[in-house]
């Protein structure tokens, strides 16, 4: 069946192509379970008027590596999405060899800020290869955890993730205007070898906001986190992981220095006393 009809049939799924030309800026299929044909069909639909993709979003909809790969060749073709602004690819099943295809594509996306992947099969070669290509792109918000679920980083992964946090020659190099200043890894296995190269890497970049909620952390690894936040950060996430009143105080003494900065310590292990002294003392700058 050819793509120009109403609906094409990849793996014994009817999957609507025809609402796509509603808007020649948006692929959106978001919650359909169209597979790898189904992104391939997807992709070779849009592909005349790909060059004017400003959103992509496929979230849910049971894509793996080859789908990745159809979604990297359309956004980096010969005609490639110039002003494509977010790629959602959010809740599929993707692992290491699709993300590198999409890694790849990121520097001849000049307009790309925002890129979407919590909650697929991401391991720390995936890791290492979308840390090589961020220096060499415009993202500046990176999502690969978020309360929905995140990825098997490790602590390898996420080391090899905080390098890219040194800004300042790799953009020199690439005459980048955006820099990363979102970063999620929730659920992301962060551990303490990932938290200790957060926290070197942290000091050399212009990071907004964080989050390393649910990443296997203890009193001392936040410790090492707190130290080295750089003054552009607004926001932390330390929420469900194993601190207590020692990682509390350490953000109460933080405050002082970073007025900016607000912090979630929801879900761990702090006393009650210590809870109600840090309510009273932040207020609202502290999510205990």
């Amino acid at each position: 069946m050819p793509t120009s009809t109403k609906a094409q049939k990849a793996e014994g799924v009817n999957i609507a192509l025809t609402p796509l030309r509603m808007s020649s800026q948006d692929l959106i299929l978001n919650r359909q379970s169209i597979g790898d044909l189904g992104c391939a069909a997807a992709c070779g639909f849009v592909k005349s008027w790909g060059n004017r993709l400003q959103v992509v979003r496929l979230v849910e909809c049971n894509i793996g590596d080859v789908g990745a790969s159809s979604i990297a060749r359309l956004l980096s073709g010969k005609q490639h999405a110039f002003g494509l602004r977010e790629l959602n690819l959010s809740v599929n099943r993707i692992g290491d060899r699709g993300v590198v295809e999409i890694a790849d594509a990121l520097p001849k996306l000049d307009s790309l800020e925002r890129l979407l992947l919590e909650r697929n099969q991401i391991g720390h070669m995936g890791a290492e290869a979308l840390a090589r290509r961020l220096p060499r792109s415009n993202v500046s918000e990176l999502v690969l955890g978020t309360h929905l679920g995140g990825n098997p980083l490790g602590p390898e992964g996420v080391k090899a993730l905080a390098t890219a946090l040194d800004d300042l020659l790799p953009r020199a190099a690439a005459n980048r205007g955006n820099r990363l200043s979102a970063l999620a890894l929730e659920d992301c296995g962060v551990g303490e070898e990932g938290a200790k190269a957060l926290a070197h890497f942290l000091p050399k970049s212009a990071l907004q906001v964080l989050s390393v909620a649910r990443g296997e952390l203890q009193d001392s690894h936040a410790e090492a986190i707190l130290l080295s936040v750089p003054n552009t950060m607004v926001s932390l996430d330390l929420a469900g992981n194993e601190l207590g009143d020692l990682t509390g105080q350490n953000v109460g003494e933080t405050f002082y220095n970073k007025p900016q900065l607000a912090v979630s310590l929801a879900q761990n292990y702090l006393t009650p006393t210590i809870k109600m002294l840090l309510a009273e003392e932040h207020g609202t700058r502290l999510r205990v």
